[in-house]
């Protein structure tokens, strides 16, 4: 897992996803993690913004999705991470953020004293106490107040599931969220434009990155192959990345 001063590297300084060639694969849990979160462009956002890594990514970094699934359990239950629903179909809609970086995504948004105790009071609920994605009204009733409840639905904290239920969500979620729907399609309408619905991964990152692809080309490559909605094939000229068909 990340040491605290880099954690707090990704989140001010200047990191961006590198541009690889390949589709790195690693064999253990917390080397993949530390490649995500290091190459993760918090500076690319205005105000930077805190990683949030997704769990297709891991699975397109490490060939074995059971011990995806079985680690990120682990560390949930730990408090290590904290898992977040996304509202997207194009993938396995589950995203994450460290420990620290969730705290630290509510103190980012400048509270008032009386709002950090709260925010504080809820990031340790979220973290030590309610590990569902989900929260029931008369379950939340139990630690905060409907006024508290319309405080963190206001900063992003919980957003609304179905009547009585909410998303246990993060400040950062709704501005990464926007910016991840947009790079995912540009990236899969750049590959359907091509006859056979596929490009070298090597053109696919030197293109520039504009607005819609912010989190950069292999942010969005990883997500896509995790999820299935992409293939990496290695050919004599390098891995090729062809949607999938069907």
């Amino acid at each position: 897992m990340k040491r605290k001063k880099e954690v707090d590297e990704a989140a001010t300084g200047f990191t961006k996803m590198p541009k690889l060639a390949v589709i790195p694969q690693f064999e253990v849990m917390e080397d993949a993690l530390d490649f995500l979160h290091s190459s993760f462009p918090s500076s690319a956002f205005t105000p930077s913004m805190r990683p949030v890594l997704l769990k297709s990514q891991l699975y397109a970094l490490i060939n074995d999705r059971t011990s995806v699934d079985k680690q990120l359990s682990q560390w949930q239950n730990a408090s290590k991470i904290r898992l977040l629903k996304l509202e997207d179909e194009t993938d396995e809609s589950v995203a994450f953020q460290l420990a620290e970086d969730y705290r630290d995504s509510f103190r980012d948004t400048c509270p008032t004293d009386d709002t950090l105790a709260l925010y504080k009071r809820f990031s340790d609920f979220a973290l030590n106490e309610n590990r569902h994605l989900s929260v029931t009204k008369d379950s939340i009733l139990k630690q905060f107040s409907d006024k508290e409840i319309s405080g963190l639905v206001q900063v992003g904290a919980l957003t609304i599931r179905s009547v009585g239920v909410w998303w246990i969500s993060s400040p950062v979620l709704g501005r990464f969220l926007k910016t991840y729907k947009a790079g995912q399609r540009e990236l899969l309408t750049m590959l359907r434009r091509k006859r056979f619905k596929e490009l070298l991964l090597s053109d696919i990152i030197v293109r520039k990155s504009g607005k819609t692809v912010r989190l950069g080309h292999m942010f969005h490559i990883l997500a896509h192959i995790g999820a299935g909605t992409l293939i990496n094939v290695p050919t004599s000229s390098g891995e090729l990345i062809r949607l999938r068909s069907g």
